[in-house]
């Protein structure tokens, strides 16, 4: 079975998310902050007239910060069983990979306890590691 994986660059980790959950890709979002929200949530967004939380994804991950503080780029996310839209963070986004599931392999043991529960598994590529992230502990945060 293929399933198509969009890849995207954030603090210089190949991470990927399912295609079918992805709604759009938005380039030179304005926000507004959340005061006394969690570090990892950087605040909300209007997409045509829709309210979307946005999340800094290399917060969640301890990926360190990110590079690009200007021309922001936010993957929003669509939720098969919520209503609400969610949207993080990314460098830039990369290509939609056609992966056989079977080449998937679980999160490396080793992963901190936060950076495991977000990652659901792991694809080796030609030149580098692919993370997957579990998109449903995304919208439960």
């Amino acid at each position: 079975m293929i399933e198509n994986i969009l890849s995207f660059n954030l603090c210089d980790s190949l991470l990927g998310v399912d295609v079918t959950l992805v709604k759009e890709i938005n380039r030179n979002i304005e926000f507004t902050p959340i005061p006394g929200a969690k570090a990892h949530i950087v605040g909300f967004f209007n997409m045509r007239g829709q309210v979307v939380t946005l999340f800094d994804l290399a917060k969640l991950l301890n990926l360190g910060e990110m590079k690009q503080q200007e021309n922001l780029i936010c993957i929003v996310l669509k939720s098969p069983k919520d209503p609400n839209q969610v949207g993080f963070l990314i460098d830039r986004p990369g290509d939609v990979l056609e992966i056989d599931v079977e080449a998937f392999e679980a999160a490396p043991a080793n992963l901190e306890a936060a950076e495991s529960e977000y990652i659901e598994c792991v694809l080796k590529l030609k030149d580098e590691l692919l993370m997957v992230i579990n998109s449903e502990k995304i919208f439960a945060e």
